[in-house]
């Protein structure tokens, strides 16, 4: 007989080790997903004695992502309406999902793609299914695309619910959110640096309104309107003046009074590279003055390097050579 669970509040508290959480409790399991995720019921279709949870959840700003695990066969149904848009990317298995009257299959070559409003179910996740689960704030959602795009948009996005993963696109968003689950594990983690954060963010986001469909991705594809040198100016001199602040290409946008697409055409007319690209080389100027004017005894390349935002050494280490023709080691043992 299918059994249905209901949290209570004084439920055991799971075992844990490093940032995954297990337990065997259908009760606890409940709070687990509610904490991340949402309020939602839980059904047991499988075994009772079999039943198992593991969840391995972080957050970066609007953006919750968290490996989830059933060890038995369940069912589950969601209170509407959310605050988020969510996505489904089962990395081993399946399951079967209803959301706003359109039933999905769920595999690791389709995601699904939720809205904030409209009912949602899960009507058979079959133990072992190993699934992905992206949830994302609606109004970053929503702010990003109006600005991507330059005009005001319907709210919420009626997304396509069926992501198809195969290849191309798609394929690099799961695996840039794969990357940023697994190094956000450290409460250190360098991801969690804002000068790294909030492009990351800004990109994750970006990611997911050009790989799924809905009805403004022709917007995003057209042609954006002539950028203006007036405004490449205003951000070249926002980015000179702060860039060890969070800069992304939206806010420099908004900032500048144009869309994020016209400010790109306008830096790559102008000056042939990205606002990004841009900020990066003022990054590594600064940076190199800072190992000229360092000493050895007293400051690291890996200490200059992320004061910087720059997170991966040998990128940070190329590029410097490439534009002063030594290494950062070499011009920090050459600081007077």
């Amino acid at each position: 007989m299918d059994t249905v669970i209901e949290a209570i509040p004084d439920a055991t508290r799971p075992a844990q080790s490093d940032s995954r959480l297990r337990t065997t409790s259908p009760e606890q399991a409940i709070h687990m997903c509610k904490t991340a995720f949402y309020p939602h019921r839980l059904k047991l279709v499988g075994p009772s004695k079999n039943f198992g949870f593991t969840q391995r959840a972080t957050r970066i700003g609007p953006i919750t992502l968290a490996d989830v695990t059933y060890e038995t066969d369940v069912a589950l149904s969601f209170d509407q309406p959310r605050a988020s848009y969510h996505v489904n990317i089962p990395l081993a298995g399946w399951f079967e999902s209803r959301h706003r009257g359109v039933e999905i299959t769920v595999t690791p070559e389709a995601a699904s793609v939720f809205r904030p409003d409209g009912e949602t179910t899960v009507n058979r996740w079959p133990g072992g299914t190993r699934n992905l689960a992206v949830k994302i704030d609606r109004s970053a959602v929503d702010r990003a695309l109006e600005v991507l795009i330059g005009d005001s948009v319907e709210s919420p996005i009626p997304f396509n619910a069926t992501l198809k993963l195969q290849a191309g696109a798609a394929a690099d968003w799961v695996r840039l959110l794969l990357t940023v689950h697994r190094q956000l594990d450290g409460p250190d983690s360098l991801l969690r640096h804002p000068l790294v954060w909030d492009p990351l963010v800004e990109s994750l986001i970006h990611g997911l309104l050009l790989v799924a469909d809905h009805p403004y991705r022709q917007a995003l594809a057209a042609p954006a309107d002539p950028g203006r040198p007036t405004a490449v100016r205003d951000a070249m001199d926002i980015i000179d003046a702060g860039p060890h602040l969070p800069l992304t290409t939206s806010t420099l946008a908004r900032q500048c009074h144009v869309s994020v697409r016209t400010l790109q055409e306008g830096f790559q007319r102008h000056l042939g590279i990205s606002p990004m690209a841009y900020l990066r080389q003022v990054r590594l100027r600064r940076a190199h003055r800072d190992l000229r004017s360092g000493h050895p005894s007293h400051n690291t390349v890996a200490s200059i390097a992320h004061r910087w935002g720059f997170t991966h050494l040998g990128s940070f280490a190329a590029a410097h050579k490439r534009m002063y023709g030594e290494t950062p080691r070499q011009a920090l043992r050459a600081a007077r």
